[in-house]
């Protein structure tokens, strides 16, 4: 039996909010996160589905799923979603639909977008090993590749897998959309100064570096409409030197938000960027040992910025989501009801409590999220690919193996 969630809280961030035309009924979002669960093609599996269920049962006001790949060699990790043809169809639409019938028992009202993305160069070993693409054929150091340039034409067939995947996932019955521009990912790599060396249209000035973004989001509309709604994840900083730094990227979100995408994510940091931090990440962007370090909310004063910045134009006053170091509910709460912040997003913390926003509903007291991000949840992935049984909380695991010895013992 499923308890439902209670109704009876005033606090600001269990009150709803608008992405383009859709009410979201709270602040509190799952962001993006890659789970190894389909199959080595990318379908839909029984075990991905169950953990969307139980996600769904937790109560978040948006649901965002792992990135789902618009052409083979934009697979970057075992085991990742596929988007790239029609044959994903109906895998899609049982995750939609298994995800809506929770939400429906529940009466929580949570949405869930599909997140469609292409690595561009940063395949591993585990991912596509064939020639890998890029805006420009800049080195990856951390993988030691170097990808092909893209032609003007091949850029539009990857906008058209793009508008494709937008369609099918509208079709498939998700609520919206998240286009993977951060982190390095093909959209970044074209965005970004410290990958995109090229001239003419899609090189350059930031104007036309954000070209690509746009034609993206310009070609799915013509195929979703504008009701349809189309959020994408960007760095506020790349946090390398030659790279994206926060003054750009605010001109880019002026970009983005001008030309109609509904909202934007800031996150931070590309892969080779996680050489220069004090404590290595893998990937950088998930930041080891938050509370050791004091790295809590370690991407507010960029979304802070962009927000704050875009607010003073209507037609740039867009939502704005931050991720990144997330873990206290009183720190969340803060950054809704004291910034200009429209939702807050967590990764790691909600691999070891899918249920982490009924539990802040129910409070006072409000606990802290249990995960420590220790990180052995992306160590086994990278180390194990696709003999992994799925990323999650290991610690966890390890934890209720103890647990079981002892009830033994006894």
């Amino acid at each position: 039996m499923i308890n439902k969630l209670p109704n009876n809280s005033t606090n600001e961030v269990f009150t709803p909010h608008k992405i383009g035309n859709l009410e979201i009924p709270n602040r509190l979002v799952r962001s993006a996160t890659y789970l190894s669960r389909a199959t080595e093609d990318g379908f839909v599996t029984d075990d991905l589905i169950q953990v969307y269920e139980e996600l769904a049962e937790g109560g978040p006001g948006l649901c965002i799923t792992g990135v789902s790949i618009v052409r083979k060699d934009g697979r970057q990790l075992a085991k990742m979603l596929g988007n790239y043809s029609d044959e994903y169809l109906d895998g899609l639409n049982r995750l939609a639909d298994a995800y809506h019938d929770k939400v429906k028992e529940l009466g929580n009202n949570s949405k869930i977008f599909l997140q469609i993305g292409h690595c561009g160069s940063q395949s591993t070993h585990w991912g596509y090993h064939g020639e890998l693409v890029s805006s420009s054929p800049v080195e990856n150091t951390i993988l030691k590749k170097t990808p092909k340039k893209l032609s003007i034409k091949e850029i539009e067939k990857v906008v058209d897998c793009f508008a494709d995947a937008t369609e099918r996932a509208k079709k498939a019955g998700f609520d919206g959309v998240q286009y993977h521009g951060a982190h390095g990912y093909l959209i970044t790599q074209f965005y970004s100064p410290y990958f995109n060396k090229r001239t003419g249209k899609y090189g350059g000035s930031t104007e036309n570096r954000a070209r690509f973004a746009i034609e993206i989001l310009e070609k799915s509309r013509k195929k979703v409409g504008n009701n349809f709604p189309v959020n994408l994840k960007m760095n506020g900083s790349d946090r390398i030197e030659g790279g994206l730094d926060i003054k750009e990227a605010l001109e880019l979100a002026k970009i983005f938000a001008k030309k109609g995408y509904d909202s934007l994510e800031i996150s931070s940091y590309i892969h080779e960027a996680g050489r220069t931090e004090e404590i290595i990440s893998l990937p950088p962007e998930t930041q080891k040992d938050l509370r050791k370090r004091n790295k809590e909310a370690y991407n507010l004063e960029l979304a802070k910025y962009i927000k704050t910045e875009l607010k003073n134009q209507q037609k740039t006053d867009i939502p704005v989501i931050l991720v990144g170091g997330l873990y206290k509910f009183e720190t969340i709460q803060r950054i809704i009801e004291k910034t200009p912040i429209d939702f807050c997003s967590m990764c790691r913390p909600f691999l070891r409590q899918p249920n982490l926003p009924m539990i802040w509903k129910e409070g006072p007291p409000y606990p802290e999220a249990t995960c420590t991000h220790c990180n052995l949840c992306t160590n086994e992935f990278l180390i194990k690919g696709s003999k992994s049984k799925g990323v999650r909380c290991i610690l966890e695991e390890k934890l209720e193996k103890k647990r079981r010895r002892k009830q033994k013992k006894k």
